[in-house]
């Protein structure tokens, strides 16, 4: 084997082991939080080292930030593809629905928002951000329907954009704590009645 064919194989090899360590981040993160734990903590309930923790992520917020990222790059294009062929009214509870079928996900968007609160939380800027885009991709949905002629008259997509965020994020909270409460049903009957 050459050198080059040698380095290639590492990598790829590097490569495997940082997602398969995201992969698990992600899962330990979502059931316990993340403020608590040291990276060594943390490389002990991932069933890895500190030192190869230290070596793909450099500190424990960097390997927070790569959960974050990479759980954004995998969910963006289904989700935006989901948004351009049902739209608003029907896209969001479909995307909803996606989400009960991943606990731990809305486990871990529900704690680090609640987490990132604090100004001196590694997701703080995160998480602020994050919010205000979820707003303004809203808004300019809502944009799109009243454009549309599909939006009920009199309504302003930039307060009903805040409204469906606090909606959302509010029975995701719900759900969290009681499986049985239908996310996506309320959201649809919400929909409902911002249509025109």
């Amino acid at each position: 084997m050459s050198e080059t064919a040698r380095r290639r194989a590492a990598y790829a090899n590097g490569e495997r082991k940082r997602a398969e360590i995201v992969d698990a981040a992600l899962a330990v993160f979502a059931r316990k939080g993340f403020r608590r734990f040291s990276l060594r903590q943390i490389a002990e309930e991932l069933g890895t080292t500190h030192v190869s923790l230290r070596y793909h992520f450099g500190t424990k917020d960097g390997l927070l930030r790569a959960v974050l990222d990479e759980r954004e790059d995998r969910d963006r294009p289904w989700r935006e593809g989901v948004l351009r062929e049902k739209g608003l009214f029907d896209g969001v509870p479909e995307i909803i629905r996606r989400n009960a079928t991943r606990r731990g996900v809305v486990h871990l968007d529900a704690t680090l928002q609640a987490e990132g609160i604090a100004d001196d939380h590694p997701v703080h800027e995160f998480v602020r951000r994050r919010e205000q885009v979820f707003h303004q991709d809203l808004r300019r949905l809502l944009e799109i329907e009243r454009d549309g002629g599909r939006l009920r008259a009199g309504l302003d997509p930039g307060v009903v954009a805040w409204q469906l965020v606090a909606l959302i994020e509010g029975l995701q909270v719900q759900w969290l704590y009681d499986e049985g409460v239908d996310v996506s049903g309320h959201l649809s009957a919400f929909m409902d009645y911002l249509r025109a």
